[in-house]
């Protein structure tokens, strides 16, 4: 289930625009009040919004959650009078949070028009790295790990520093490190009997889960004998609240960053295929859709095209890899021929949940100070 947060903004705009077109008689004061609000989303949307009941956890919505709602208010209001929009009486609003099948980004439909929604946001797309490169080469990737196939060796001393690091911490203290965080949520390291290394996962006293390593422990060791838990609520813990100034490691994982985003711009430039997938790339799909967004400088509404009457003024300018501050990057310049508008996209190569822990993602953002309308049309 998404987050509150993620659930009222979506709502809010549907809603919005719903009571607009509706002319429903409301204060917006109403809008604050969890309970009212829910109540007229699920008059004026027409699907399912059980899953986002949670919104009414609070009473009111204040602070945070109040900006959300008044920011949903506005950029409903701006798509109501916006008159690229027929919209009619009887159109029905729906919302997409449930449909989790779905491959294009539409948040809500109004009538005929699909609206993918961001707030304060220059994320594009939460992908996996396996799709980057199926949209850039055609290729057929399930998954693909951007440290443990484009710099494996980079990745195995960035592990074995890590390691090093660690038992350093763990002679200085007794053989043990542990931490307890308000949750009632206790993590622990301990060697035992100078030759096994367990990571130790607690909640409210009660083990959920314990891997069991070597003192000389390498990469692949660790790959084999940890859990998801125990990577992520253990180890990655003590990364960062030890490591995350620490020379050591933090020279070792920007090598890494730096091998394997070389290492896969090159695969990306020297294999590149715009027919196989630069439209998926752009977020662009069999329907046209509109992509909206609100921010402190106010409203901005997109036309994306469909796949169909997408054009060829579309091309990659060129495919770089960039670490600033050890973060793995791959950087693409976009270029629309007719108007020599330029963007560039931003794929941040990052694990999720934690160091170490599964396989690193690709999100996509558009760099600050950028425009879609290289991309996409402003109405």
């Amino acid at each position: 289930m998404a987050d509150i947060k993620t659930h009222l903004r979506e709502l809010s705009v549907a809603t919005t625009i719903g009571l607009l077109n509706q002319e429903i008689d409301f204060q917006r004061d109403d809008l604050y009040v969890s309970n009212r609000f829910f109540a007229y989303a699920q008059k004026l949307i027409s699907t399912d919004i059980s899953n986002a009941k949670n919104i009414c956890n609070e009473p009111t919505f204040t602070g945070e959650l109040k900006t959300i709602v008044d920011n949903g208010y506005q950029l409903g209001e701006a798509i109501y009078n916006n008159k690229r929009f027929k919209f009619k009486k009887d159109d029905i609003i729906t919302w997409q949070g449930n449909n989790t099948q779905k491959e294009d980004p539409i948040d809500i439909t109004v009538g005929s028009y699909g609206f993918s929604l961001k707030e304060e946001s220059f994320i594009l797309e939460n992908m996996g790295l396996y799709k980057l490169l199926n949209c850039y080469t055609g290729s057929n990737y399930k998954k693909r790990h951007i440290f443990s196939d484009y710099a494996r060796k980079e990745y195995e001393i960035w592990f074995d520093a890590t390691w090093k690091e660690l038992l350093k911490t763990l002679s200085q203290n007794n053989g043990k490190w542990s931490y307890d965080n308000a949750a009632k949520r206790k993590k622990g390291i301990i060697i035992r009997n100078g030759s096994i290394i367990t990571l130790s996962f607690f909640k409210d006293n009660n083990q959920i889960a314990e891997s069991k390593l070597p003192v000389n422990c390498k990469l692949a060791d660790f790959e084999k004998n940890t859990s998801s838990k125990t990577r992520e609520e253990v180890f990655s813990k003590y990364i960062h609240l030890n490591l995350d100034n620490n020379n050591a490691y933090n020279e070792a994982k920007t090598q890494c960053a730096v091998a394997s985003t070389k290492a896969l711009a090159k695969e990306l430039t020297n294999n590149l295929n715009y027919k196989a997938g630069l439209p998926r790339f752009l977020r662009i799909h069999n329907d046209e859709y509109y992509y909206a967004k609100t921010t402190s400088a106010g409203v901005e509404i997109f036309r994306v095209p469909s796949i169909d009457s997408f054009g060829q003024e579309i091309v990659i300018e060129s495919i770089e890899s960039s670490v600033p501050n050890k973060q793995a990057n791959i950087l693409t310049t976009i270029k629309n021929k007719n108007t020599d508008k330029e963007l560039v996209l931003r794929n941040e190569c990052r694990f999720s949940h934690g160091q170490f822990n599964g396989t690193p993602e690709a999100k996509m953002y558009y760099e600050r100070g950028g425009s879609l309308e290289a991309i996409y049309e402003k109405i």
